[in-house]
């Protein structure tokens, strides 16, 4: 494990890219939390795939990523295979067993290949929470900053 002082400094929220899903979201990064997990919609598992490491089959998932704003939310529609299930405490400490996806996501100078849970995050201030397993031995998070690393990305003319 390199040293805290050679790891990069984040803030407490940064903004993030999924680029196999080309989404570009702000999360906020979680030590308090295990997994990674994404607001997603409408989720429906459908066909399968065979996982390359393990040969089992497992389904693979649609779900709709919406971005944006109240106003004029954006759509974003994703299929991806499930690489598993994980059964997690949400912010009520309730139970729940939710699908698990694997992405690749861009943080900065994070570029990390990490599990995302998916979930329904209505109700609450960012639609995707980066937690420790996907920050560990990676970078150090500093909880009194904000967007210490990102800029948001630019903003596509229509």
């Amino acid at each position: 494990m390199p040293p805290p002082s050679t790891l990069p400094v984040l803030g407490w929220k940064e903004h993030v890219i999924l680029p196999e899903w080309d989404l570009a979201l702000r999360a906020k990064l979680d030590t308090g939390a295990r997994s990674s997990a994404l607001h997603v919609t409408d989720l429906v598992e459908f066909g399968e795939h065979v996982d390359p490491s393990t040969g089992r089959l497992l389904p693979i998932v649609r779900f709709d990523v919406v971005l944006g704003t109240r106003r004029s939310p954006e759509h974003h529609e994703v299929e991806a295979p499930i690489v598993g299930h994980k059964r997690v405490r949400d912010t009520g400490a309730r139970a729940e067993t939710r699908p698990v996806v694997r992405s690749r996501i861009l943080c900065g100078p994070l570029d990390v290949t990490a599990d995302i849970t998916l979930t329904d995050r209505s109700g609450m201030n960012f639609r995707m929470l980066l937690g420790r397993l996907t920050l560990e031995h990676r970078c150090v998070v500093d909880p009194g900053h904000g967007y210490l690393l990102t800029k948001p990305p630019r903003r596509r003319r229509r």
